[in-house]
């Protein structure tokens, strides 16, 4: 029986308006982003593809010299991601690169950079138009899917039958999403055959998986949407006030959710700013190299003298032998207490950021939607997962040039005692050819990472599948059909 309800609701609503409707908006709109997005995939790999080659040739023709005076500098580019053409992620907003300095790695210009306000309102990508167009319509068409035939006495006659009411809800739930599915699936293999004639690499490493994920992923999500509009509507005596609950349900679950989220994580547990962490590591730098140029200057004093007018005295073998050892000796202890505080002000930033991040997560993924977008972006290489390997990559370069290039070059600060006065110097220990310098790499996540990653993406999908249809049940078994 539940196989004739089935067909009754997928004849229903294929014949109306609104199957026809659903599918030129999700052709024209999925159709034109995906259009776009590979445009501006394409751009970018060119423009990486430059980048890294100029840098390279700049790179070859410098010496160390040429670096340590600031005519060259030595830059790790961020490589695009070819699924940001499905979720744009935080692909636009990370640094194009980083700069690489004895003091540390530098970002550059985010891709967001020459944007206009309009981006605030967020990309138009496969993501975007799942979330905040499709889910809309799929509560639209399930609004009216009990409320709406109690209204037209066509359920009462339905269960004036023999027929089981589980039997009756689950062919409802059956057909009528399959009316949207049906759109979703065409739309979406239409999809990927146009970015096929678009050169794309569908073919390429872990793409086709990935873009199976996505399909699954997406058609649970629509699918647990279906269910909470049939929820809404079994709950309701009319489709009125069916479909103003709806609204309300999708307000909350798609705007009010997602974006309260990282206001209140940031109440419940707020930490400095990158622009604060930024300075106390410029400080504790700073306090070191003073602490060092003062012992310094005081050591050189003892030994030689005083420094009248700038003008070194006279330094005897012996004695400058003694300085230098003190030299290297502090030189040790400076670089190790470096190290460690900076080491210490990083990790204590991350473990804050990470504890945040951790609760804005979780009072987010109480919307299936902030699930779906967290899933989605980490499956597509541009989400929190890569974000992370990103700044994790450029901090392993950075450790990986200090010890291949920035520690061959020792530099002396020295505040005299006597006169208050300076003086420094500069000494490259060992000339290293830039070529042979190791090139930047990042580190990408696997689909496995990925969805090891979002275990709580997962139960949540998982949730509004199941709860929304128990409750459903629940109701529509004590509906009152007259």
């Amino acid at each position: 029986m539940w196989k004739t309800v089935l067909r009754k609701e997928l004849l229903e609503n294929i014949l109306s308006y609104r199957f026809p409707l659903f599918f030129l908006i999700c052709g024209i709109l999925i159709l034109i982003s995906l259009y776009v997005h590979d445009v501006d995939y394409n751009k970018r790999v060119r423009d990486y593809s430059e980048q890294v080659r100029l840098a390279g040739e700049e790179l070859a023709a410098s010496r160390m010299s040429d670096m340590f005076m600031g005519r060259v500098s030595i830059r790790g580019f961020l490589p695009p991601a070819p699924l940001s053409v499905i979720a744009s992620g935080f692909e636009t907003t990370l640094p194009r690169y980083h700069e690489f300095q004895p003091e540390g790695p530098k970002p550059g210009a985010a891709g967001s950079a020459d944007e206009s306000i309009l981006s605030a309102f967020g990309k138009l990508d496969f993501v975007f138009i799942i979330q905040m167009v499709a889910s809309l319509i799929v509560l639209l068409f399930a609004s009216d899917l009990i409320a709406g035939e109690k209204e037209m006495g066509t359920l009462r006659a339905i269960l004036s039958n023999s027929v089981p009411r589980h039997t009756v809800l689950l062919g409802k739930l059956a057909g009528g999403f399959l009316t949207v599915w049906i759109p979703f699936v065409t739309t979406f293999v239409l999809g990927m055959v146009f970015l096929g004639l678009l050169s794309f690499p569908l073919d390429k490493g872990e793409i086709p998986i990935r873009l199976t994920t996505v399909f699954a992923a997406t058609s649970l999500f629509l699918l647990a949407y279906y269910a909470i509009g049939l929820m809404v509507s079994a709950s309701s005596a009319r489709s009125r006030t069916s479909l103003v609950a709806i609204l309300l349900v999708w307000i909350v679950l798609q705007i009010v959710i997602p974006r309260l989220s990282d206001m209140l994580a940031s109440v419940v547990y707020p930490i400095r700013t990158e622009a604060v962490v930024s300075m106390q590591k410029s400080l504790a730098v700073k306090t070191i190299e003073r602490e060092k140029a003062m012992a310094l200057g005081t050591k050189y004093e003892a030994l030689f003298g005083p420094v009248r007018d700038n003008t070194p005295p006279v330094e005897p073998p012996d004695k400058k032998k003694q300085f230098d050892a003190f030299l290297a000796d502090w030189d040790v202890r400076a670089q190790e207490q470096k190290a460690s505080q900076l080491r210490d002000i990083e990790n204590t930033y991350q473990r804050e950021k990470k504890r945040q991040r951790a609760i804005a997560s979780g009072l987010s993924l109480l919307s299936p939607s902030a699930a779906l977008s967290k899933l989605l972006t980490d499956i597509c290489g541009t989400g929190e997962i890569d974000r992370t390997n990103y700044y994790q990559s450029v901090q392993d370069h950075q450790r990986t040039l200090d010890a291949a290039l920035y520690g061959y070059v020792q530099k002396r600060t020295m505040i005299y005692p006597s006169s208050g006065g300076s003086g420094s110097s500069s000494q490259i220990t060992k000339w290293i050819d830039l070529k042979s310098l190791p090139a930047f790499t990042v580190r990408r996540a696997s689909l496995a990472d990925a969805l090891a990653g979002n275990w709580g993406s997962l139960i949540s999908i998982a949730f509004w599948l199941i709860a929304p249809f128990a409750v459903a049940y629940v109701r529509f078994i004590k509906y009152d059909v007259r």
